[in-house]
């Protein structure tokens, strides 16, 4: 079972970008139907808790995967896609798009 990221469990999920998407994992790499396949996902998660979107779309994170001293969450947006998350003060930032799950596959 995955973490729990925040104690804060019954709030709104909101995603965010700080950081620059990583090299390599950023919107040029993606495909229309990509971008389709994200906006569906933010559609879905727009509308849910932090606890709702932990449950249906969390994934193990690999405790080794560090961004600037930060643990680094999976989220599927599919079956073949991830989006990659540090969580600093209680919101989700976005750094990497990972369309074709090649982190961690």
């Amino acid at each position: 079972m995955a973490k729990i990221l925040t104690v804060q469990r019954d709030v709104p999920f909101e995603l965010s970008f700080k950081y620059p998407l990583e090299k390599g994992y950023t919107f040029k790499e993606m495909s229309m139907k990509n971008v389709k396949d994200f906006q569906n996902f933010l559609d879905k998660v727009s509308r849910m808790t932090v606890q709702q979107v932990d449950q249906s779309y969390s994934r193990k994170p690999d405790r080794k995967d560090q961004y600037n001293g930060m643990q680094v969450y999976h989220y599927s947006v599919n079956s073949s896609f991830r989006i990659h998350v540090v969580l600093e003060a209680g919101y989700y930032k976005i750094i990497r798009l990972d369309p074709n799950h090649k982190v961690h596959k």
